[in-house]
């Protein structure tokens, strides 16, 4: 019933939950990092879908290294459908990019009812952004990575840098290491900055008390010819690297992320 997108890479992701790293060309935007716990709920724009009801919690954790970024992100939902059946689904993805945004490893374990999904790779990219992944799991495979790709982690840095300049349209070819076994192009569409007072997150921590941007976020795949997004995510995303909320349209229903506690880490001690 669900994607690999259910665990929000978006990755992101989520894609979007992530801290920043600096990719070759882009400014040292400096963000925070820190763990954050997040309820799973049905969006009320999904009211009359095949999905009744949606409950879970999300736990995210991006910790700063001497050489990268290590991000971790757990979901566990129960999902009723129409016929009042349940679904359990438990989502687990870690990943690690080199502070120069060249480097990347990546894992995840889906399970839903009674199969699962396992998912575990690396990625390089070269100078000009051009590069190679490899799967592990779930079998041997290598995909070309086109030049001009992002990693997870300087995609978030490079859409931050973006809005602070009043882009609004950013596309960009993004690679997770997602069970479609490909890059995906990700095209942002950036509102008006939104100052800390309106967006209301405050009382999560004092991570969450800076202004940020509601994104849009619309994924293709970069083979297909349909010009017809796969996935949609909406984002507020504080200027820290910080996400309050998440919105992920999934075509016959949406959920909703709302963030409950926030947490600072401590950057390390490095030589």
């Amino acid at each position: 019933m669900l994607s690999r997108r259910a665990i929000a890479t978006t990755a992101i992701s989520a894609a979007v939950l992530f801290v920043a790293a600096i990719s070759p060309g882009q400014a040292a935007t400096q963000l925070a990092p820190h763990r954050a716990i997040y309820t799973v709920s049905l969006s009320p724009e999904s009211a009359g879908g095949p999905v009744l009801d949606v409950d879970g919690v999300m736990s995210m954790s991006i910790e700063e290294t001497c050489d990268g970024w290590i991000f971790t992100q757990d979901m566990k939902t129960v999902i009723t459908i129409e016929n009042g059946n349940t679904v359990n689904q438990s989502a687990l993805f870690t990943s690690w990019e080199s502070l120069d945004g060249q480097q990347y490893r990546f894992a995840s374990h889906i399970k839903t009812g009674g199969g699962q999904l396992i998912l575990r790779g690396d990625a390089h990219l070269n100078q000009d952004g051009s590069g190679s992944a490899t799967y592990r799991e779930p079998q041997e495979a290598e995909v070309d990575l086109p030049k001009g790709t992002l990693f997870p982690v300087s995609h978030t840095t490079w859409l931050i840098d973006e809005a602070k300049a009043g882009t609004r349209s950013a596309p960009r070819i993004v690679f997770t290491g997602a069970e479609d076994l490909e890059a995906e192009l990700v095209n942002a569409f950036i509102g008006d900055f939104i100052v800390a007072l309106d967006h209301g997150a405050g009382n999560a921590g004092e991570l969450a008390t800076g202004g940020g941007w509601p994104l849009t976020m619309a994924f293709y795949p970069i083979t297909s010819g349909t010009g017809v997004p796969t996935f949609e995510m909406y984002a507020l995303q504080l200027e820290n690297g910080v996400s309050t909320e998440l919105k992920m349209n999934f075509g016959d229903f949406a959920t909703r992320l709302l963030i409950q506690r926030l947490e600072p880490i401590d950057r390390p001690a490095c030589p």
